[in-house]
């Protein structure tokens, strides 16, 4: 039997939306998760860059030397220098990190040396099949890597429904968010080139747990999620998966 298949991220997106508490998330950039191909921006490369030390230790990547960056400031043309870093080169463009930022990625993988990295669940709800991919299984727990680029809230982490989504699909109860902030940054000037930032873990983790009624909150957001897709006659645009259900 064919049914949709929802990724986590788009429950999520519309979840904030619904909510009304994030004035940036509008009903377009839901409806954009649905039907266009995300292409990736400086933010996910530099993030995209950090992961793939954590997961693999060695990632491909280039040597970078130490330079000089021009950035705009006050409307003047400005200089700084750089130190040398990794150039990781993607599909979609590039990121630069620096060695201390890279040693910091490594110094989480090895904090973890038995964990399974990237690793995708699905779970047929009934109306719908949902999936999401956990960055790192750790024993009984599930861990998720985020680079942040200014202030963080806990909130936003501990309001989503990303966490109990995942302990469902995974039969888990523990999940924590690994937040690494990188100070200072700025996206016109620094872009995907983050050399020269402290790279900080936010502490302590930011680690939620399995409670009763989860389960039932999950599927209640999905109906109401299937009902606005068939509502705005998005159904069309979901792919279609084998369920034994």
């Amino acid at each position: 039997m064919m049914k949709p298949l929802i990724r986590v991220t788009q429950l999520e997106s519309f979840r904030r939306y619904m909510s009304g508490e994030y004035a940036y998330v509008t009903e377009q950039d839901v409806i954009d998760n649905i039907t266009k191909k995300f292409e990736g921006n400086d933010y996910t490369r530099i993030g995209t860059a950090f992961h793939s030390i954590v997961e693999t230790g060695s990632p491909h990547c280039f040597k970078e030397p130490e330079g000089v960056r021009h950035f705009t400031y006050y409307k003047k043309d400005k200089t700084e220098p750089v130190p040398k870093g990794r150039r990781f080169v993607f599909d979609e463009g590039e990121a630069i990190l620096d060695i201390p930022q890279c040693k910091v990625a490594l110094k989480y993988r090895n904090e973890h040396p038995g964990a399974f990295h990237e690793v995708r669940e699905y779970k047929d709800f009934g109306d719908a099949v949902v999936t999401g991919c956990a960055d790192m299984i750790d024993g009984l727990e599930i861990r998720d890597i985020k680079t942040k680029y200014g202030p963080v809230s806990d909130k936003d982490y501990i309001d989503s429904c990303q966490w109990q989504l995942y302990l469902e699909l995974f039969e888990a109860d523990v999940f924590h968010f690994d937040l690494f902030v990188f100070e200072g940054y700025n996206k016109d000037k620094h872009k995907g080139d983050v050399r020269g930032l402290k790279l900080t873990p936010y502490e302590p983790a930011i680690t939620c747990y399995r409670y009763p009624g989860m389960e039932d909150k999950n599927h209640t957001l999905l109906r109401n999620f299937l009902k606005w897709v068939e509502m705005r006659e998005l159904l069309p645009y979901l792919p279609l998966t084998e369920s034994d259900g």
